[in-house]
């Protein structure tokens, strides 16, 4: 009898470890478009130009309506690909829209990751879902523009969570961005949507709580680390969400001087920087060192020559959209 009560607990256990599992939402493994507030569009463009990145659409001034709020806005809009990481460029020319909102807090900047639903009834039936279990949403928003109406909605996740989770439906918003290719000048590739947070206890079983998976933890040992050109002994611990198609790195500071806390020091936790993968490291840099652009940190993993060993270098851009850019190679 004991044998068999053992069996049937056991079978529980596994069974709702794999609803657990399951309960991961499908649309939370792809990062559709990042929303990415900035003072001034055209310069954030001409900055990602000169970085090699070229399929940019401008849609030039759209309306935009707030549902939530019953604000109307006027904006500058572009979209962009960037290696494969697509981004919705937004300048706000109003005031009293979320957009502003964020602006005036945290400064140039991206406020959320953007899923795709394919239809409305499955956007309904996931706000339901969060309603339920005590998220409300932040605001609804309908762009339109030359190109077609695009259609945002924000879940209020950025106090607990350090982004807007955000979702969105259509075909206009699928026609512009097929336009857009990965295409880029030094064939880099996105490798990780990036944060710079303080606390990742809270925030880890914040987003569990909505079905993300918890964050990984981990404490890497760095070579030769500098920070703006000089030698420095800095630290951080990092969180890894690595079950989506591109990962999710939660970066920790713990002794500064480090990039993270100058982040978060200026604008707030967020979403920190996008990395790519580069193939010839020696000449990307060298290309940006002739545009005039700053290494503000970098370092190495691994041991020297062996396989899985790499180099980071990250570009400062704080003056070209405020979202940082970091370069990756690893010897395979």
């Amino acid at each position: 009898m004991m044998k068999y009560l053992l069996l049937i607990i056991t079978y529980m256990a596994l069974f709702s470890c794999g609803k657990e599992t399951s309960n991961i939402s499908d649309h939370f493994n792809h990062v559709d478009q990042t929303i990415w507030i900035v003072d001034d569009l055209d310069n954030t463009i001409s900055q990602w130009n000169k970085l090699g990145f070229n399929e940019v659409i401008r849609l030039d001034t759209a309306d935009a309506y707030f549902r939530n709020s019953g604000v109307d806005e006027k904006i500058k809009i572009a979209k962009a690909n960037l290696g494969g990481a697509n981004v919705t460029w937004i300048q706000p020319l109003g005031s009293g829209s979320v957009f502003t909102e964020f602006h005036n807090i945290y400064g140039d900047g991206a406020m959320s990751l953007v899923h795709r639903m394919n239809r409305k009834q499955e956007l309904r039936a996931e706000l339901r879902r969060l309603s339920a279990i005590g998220v409300k949403i932040k605001e609804e928003i309908k762009i339109s523009t030359k190109e077609g109406e695009l259609y945002f909605v924000l879940a209020d996740t950025f106090e607990k969570g350090k982004y807007y989770l955000g979702y969105t439906f259509g075909d206009d918003d699928l026609k512009i961005m097929s336009n857009l290719q990965p295409d880029n000048l030094h064939e880099m590739k996105i490798s990780q949507y990036a944060f710079a947070i303080r606390d990742p206890e809270t925030v880890s079983a914040f987003w569990h709580s909505l079905g993300q998976p918890e964050f990984v933890m981990n404490d890497p040992v760095l070579g030769d680390p500098h920070y703006y050109g000089e030698i420095v002994d800095h630290k951080l611990i990092q969180g890894w969400q690595k079950e989506f198609d591109v990962d999710y790195e939660w970066c920790i500071p713990v002794k500064p001087p480090i990039v993270y806390d100058d982040h978060i020091k200026k604008h707030g936790e967020g979403i920190h920087h996008l990395a790519f993968m580069v193939k010839d490291m020696g000449k990307v840099l060298q290309d940006y060192d002739t545009k005039g652009f700053v290494v503000s940190m970098g370092g190495t993993w691994g041991e020297d020559g062996k396989p899985g060993s790499g180099r980071y270098e990250y570009i400062d851009m704080e003056k070209g959209g405020g979202l940082t850019m970091e370069l990756l190679w690893s010897l395979e």
